[in-house]
């Protein structure tokens, strides 16, 4: 299950990174294209690209400190073994009556 949810987190990784790659490169290549006035549709993608990468821009420090908090712990304090459960088979309890 751990290697699943590993490959869905890659993979949303690399959609992400695209989504972001495609978006600048289409801003940076149509930004002096003829515009055919109000309505142009391409000043309306460009519009909505770079509102893209604003959002995404927000939303980067709030996911990185949330990432931080979660993993700072396992980084920086050594592993330790859960406890054992107790049980009176893990204990060897003869139960007798």
């Amino acid at each position: 299950m751990a290697k699943k949810t590993r490959a869905a987190a890659v993979c949303g990784a690399v959609l992400l990174a695209a989504v972001l790659l495609f978006s600048v490169l289409f801003v940076v290549a149509e930004a002096d294209h003829h515009c055919s006035g109000e309505h142009c549709a391409i000043c309306q993608q460009i519009q909505s690209c770079q509102q893209l990468l604003e959002q995404l821009a927000e939303a980067h420090p709030a996911a990185a400190g949330a990432a931080l908090l979660c993993l700072l712990p396992r980084a920086v304090l050594p592993a330790r073994e859960a406890p054992a459960p107790s049980s009176p088979v893990l204990l060897r309890v003869k139960l007798l009556n």
